[in-house]
Formats: structure tokens, sequence, C-alpha cells
């Protein structure tokens, strides 16, 4: 059942009343008993429950912070840049704005085309709006469950870029609050980028080093203003 309803969401996304999401309907495209389905799942909104915990545990970057495809060039951005890892007195190395620079660029298409954070954003916006969503307390519970374990490891790849550059948090900060303002950057750049896509994804050509002008997305720009915001040279 939670395979066949996981398929349609990618296809369809997740409706606010779950119209597309009838569990009589999902009964004969999986080919499963109607009793056990029903034993396990009394109702459509404790099957939605269940449904939204598969679509994230079936999006292989969700727990891992980034996806697989993200996560690989993070770390040939890392291992080109590997001789030049040391923060300055200024702050950080240009290798850290680089590694920044394409993989922000590159998060930013893998987010847009994951099925388990246009769920979140769709449902997590309607939460926030005030409109009726079925189970809303329960999902509520469920996507605060879900972002806490993807905030977790998202402080410990921070935890592990900041050793990698010699930087550490500044006093009255962590990883986590680190985390957390990114991801908000993130969300909100994403939802304008719906809107006019032009708006957010053309390139801008910015000097932030000495390594003069780039082609930076400004999702890049920004992440890079909070993680020099939140961070300092470790050795200061």
């Amino acid at each position: 059942m939670l395979e066949v309803a996981v398929e349609r969401v990618r296809a369809e996304g997740l409706q606010l009343d779950y119209a597309n999401i009838e569990l009589e309907d999902l009964i004969r495209a999986a080919g499963v008993p109607r009793s056990t389905v029903f034993r396990i799942w009394p109702d459509r909104v404790a099957f939605v429950a269940d449904l939204v915990r598969a679509l994230f545990e079936a999006d292989p970057g969700f727990d891992t912070g980034f996806d697989d495809s993200t996560r690989d060039v993070l770390q040939q951005a890392m291992a080109r840049e590997a001789p030049a890892t040391d923060a300055t007195p200024d702050g950080p190395p240009a290798a850290l704005r680089e590694a920044l620079r394409v993989t922000v660029a590159h998060n930013m298409a893998a987010v847009e085309h994951s099925v388990a954070w246009r769920t979140y954003r769709t449902m997590s916006a309607a939460l926030a709006s005030g409109d009726a969503v079925p189970g809303g307390e329960d999902i509520r519970a469920l996507l605060s469950e879900i972002v806490d374990r993807y905030l977790g490891r998202m402080a410990e790849i921070y935890r592990g870029l900041n050793e990698a550059f010699g930087l550490r948090m500044r006093e009255g900060v962590d990883e986590r609050d680190l985390a957390v303002a990114v991801m908000a950057m993130i969300d909100g750049m994403g939802d304008h980028r719906r809107i006019q896509p032009t708006l957010v994804d053309g390139p801008r050509a910015v000097a932030l080093g000495d390594e003069g002008p780039r082609d930076w997305h400004l999702a890049g720009i920004a992440v890079y203003g909070i993680y020099t915001a939140f961070t300092e040279p470790a050795d200061e």
C-alpha cells in the first residue's frame, strides 16, 4: 500500500485534502486484502501519517543531509581545494567559498526535485497558514520529528566542514543553529523560485574573496553569508 502510494505522490504530488490518496483505490492498485488494510489503518488520516514518513524514508538524501549527488559534489570540491583549507584572520578560506559555491548551486536543483521536500514544504505551509489539514497535529508532530533528524545530520556535516577548514562556531551558537538558519533560507528561496524562477536562479558574478568574480547562485551567496556570520577561525 505504501509503495503504491509513494509512487502516486511522486507522479502527482500530495494534495492537502489527500484527495488522490483513497484507501479503496490503493487497495485495488496494490492487490492486498481489504480487511488487513483497515486493521492497520482505520482511516485515511492514519494511512497518510505513515505515508508521509515513508516519503521521507524513500528519499535517500533526507536522513543523510544531502542527496548522494550533492554529497559527491561537496567531496569533490573539497578534494580539489585541499591545499588551501586553513582559515585566515579575515575569515573562511577560498576553499570553503568554492565548496559552498558549487554545492549549494547543485543542491538547489536537487531539492526542487525531491518528493520528500515538496511534501514537507506543502504541508508545513498549510499548517503555518492555519488551513485545516486532516490529522494536522499528528502531521505537525511527524514533520517536527523528521526535521529534527535532518538538522542533526546537517549539524554533523557542518561540524566536519569546520574541522576541515579550520573554523569553529562563534560563542553562543552551534552547528545545529547554523543548520536551522541555512534550512530556513533555502526553504524561503525555494518558495520564491516557484513563483518567479529568474528572481532566484540567475547567476550572479560576485567577488567574495581574493580569487575574484565567480558565478554564484543567489542561495550560495546567502549560505556563505550565513556561514561567515556563524563561524570564526579556530586559532583566534
